[in-house]
């Protein structure tokens, strides 16, 4: 006997109709857990409501039934020799009641699923289906893995941090869903809104558990919702479903009642969670509550800087000949150089004189690169699976930088991986710039800390700070945006302070960077772009 059926057994003695103090207990038990203090600020994330694609994963941990005893939450039921019909209410009460006994998640805490996307059985065409794992962030801000839409995410949603001044009331709670509308865009009728916003939160985030409670209480008042007490999950998992016209299914699991999936509409695509757990780290299919570290927590910003850089600031297309100049600040005064993105060429001035040099000439011995070794642009650029592009794992790319002789002495202890991806970072400008997942790399170097540090500029940085004697001992954040700053190389500090693309070495003039018509360039992620 599961913990729900436990529950169902308890709930039998109940009257059929629920007393107004049982309504009462039931509303300040969904109310009784405080909102969890978050350690991230989100900024609203820009959503696409159209091309959504469907990713549903929520947290299925079997726990005892005491704290939804506790909250109050009484349920009425037929007596046992007829089961009880499964109404919306019915099933938003035994689903809040499985949410409330979940154990709530950091934001930042990493989530391993296994998604199965095809066509629910008995389609036309046969059943079509494709699985694969993923890893995000509880609050739905971070992803890792071949499918990962944390950087697409829907504006027709709240984002994490304003889910703990939601509307308490069902009703209310639905009448604020149903006006997220992103402009422009034509309302649906509320209720349809209202549905299509919890099953977006449900898909988008580890909700904290009164929350999850709330929503589920919300779907029971939606105008027009209906039940199915007998869905058949794509993966064969038994499940029940709230349902709503235009909208499809949201469906649940019919033994525990956690979040399982969602279905588009007759024959129409379905997504189910396979597996699923809450893990230490992403890369891990092992389960572990523990909080992350604040490297980790720093790692995750930095990748969702990068992420929110490249949707809105970074030019949409960087060929490698393209040329950038940077500032940079040392202790020892500023400095400009010019190199192409991809660092084959490399100019300063030099006693009022532009020197320009290219990595084959006999110059590149006495130019301090600012790449001084690492993987080629190529590889960088190239899809994992491709011959010479870098491991997609985070192990299999750490011992991929390993291999890089750097300069640094301290080689069984990460120093060349570590050197080699700051070169990677500050000497080479990348389609969409840094990989985010090089951060997650960072934070999984043994020693590593985070410190608060004023650089030479007299900004305020984190850094991560390494163990070891040379080579490249700190990569520093800005401690407002998150992005790049600088970096520690010898002990000696360097800055950029700016970097723009330009027409030319010598030019300190910025333009934008546009493919010649039927070029092409490989995105760093992965896919051919186009001009």
């Amino acid at each position: 006997m599961n913990e729900i059926d436990e529950l169902t057994r308890f709930r039998d003695a109940v009257p059929v109709s629920v007393t107004p103090r049982a309504e009462q207990l039931f509303r300040a038990g969904l109310r009784e857990e405080p909102f969890p203090s978050r350690r991230m600020v989100l900024r609203p994330r820009p959503r696409k409501r159209l091309t959504r694609i469907p990713l549903p994963w929520r947290l299925g941990l079997a726990v005892g039934t005491a704290a939804a005893l506790a909250a109050g939450i009484l349920v009425a039921v037929l007596p046992s020799a007829a089961p009880p019909v499964l109404t919306a209410r019915l099933l938003a009460d035994r689903a809040s009641a499985a949410a409330l006994a979940r154990p709530a998640v950091n934001p930042g805490q990493w989530v391993y699923r296994l998604i199965e996307t095809g066509l629910p059985p008995g389609t036309k065409g046969g059943l079509r289906t494709s699985i694969q794992p993923s890893w995000e962030t509880a609050d739905g801000e971070v992803g890792y893995g071949p499918i990962n839409f944390s950087v697409y995410p829907f504006d027709d949603l709240p984002s994490y941090s304003q889910l703990g001044s939601l509307p308490t009331s069902p009703a209310a709670l639905d009448a604020y869903l149903a006006s997220l509308v992103p402009p422009g865009e034509s309302p649906a009728p509320k209720g349809v809104e209202a549905f299509s916003a919890i099953n977006g939160m449900l898909d988008s985030y580890v909700l904290p558990p009164r929350l999850q409670a709330e929503l589920y209480q919300a779907l029971a008042v939606i105008p027009g919702i209906q039940v199915d007490s007998h869905v058949t999950a794509i993966d064969g998992q038994a499940g029940v479903a709230f349902k709503m016209q235009l909208r499809g299914e949201i469906i649940l699991n019919a033994s525990n009642y956690t979040f399982l999936g969602e279905a588009l509409g007759p024959g129409s695509a379905e997504t189910d969670v396979v597996r699923m757990a809450v893990v230490g780290a992403p890369g891990s299919t092992r389960p572990s509550h523990t909080p992350p570290t604040a490297v980790e927590l720093l790692a995750e910003h930095a990748d969702r800087a990068v992420s929110l850089y490249t949707a809105s600031d970074q030019p949409p297309y960087t060929l490698p000949g393209t040329w950038v100049m940077r500032k940079l600040v040392t202790s020892s005064g500023a400095q400009t150089v010019w190199a192409t993105a991809d660092d084959l060429e490399q100019a300063s001035y030099v006693n009022g004189r532009l020197q320009v040099c290219s990595r084959s000439a006999a110059c590149a011995r006495s130019t301090q690169w600012l790449m001084p070794a690492g993987p080629s642009y190529a590889a960088v650029n190239a899809p994992p699976a491709a011959s010479g592009g870098l491991p997609e794992s985070l192990s299999g790319l750490r011992t991929a930088l390993n291999a890089y002789q750097t300069g640094c002495t301290d080689s069984a202890g990460d120093c060349n991986a570590v050197s080699a991806l700051a070169n990677l970072t500050f000497g080479y400008l990348n389609l969409a710039g840094p990989n985010g997942d090089w951060f997650l790399l960072l934070a999984s170097i043994p020693g590593v800390t985070v410190q608060h540090v004023t650089d030479v500029t007299g900004q305020a940085d984190i850094a991560f700070r390494f163990p070891f004697t040379d080579g490249t001992t700190e990569i520093l954040l800005n401690a407002r945006t998150y992005r790049l700053a600088g970096y520690v190389r010898d002990g000696a500090e360097t800055l950029i302070t700016n970097a723009v693309t330009v027409s030319g070495p010598g030019s300190r003039r910025q333009v934008a960077v546009k493919p010649k018509p039927g070029s092409a360039t490989v995105a760093p992620h992965g896919g051919v772009i186009t001009g």
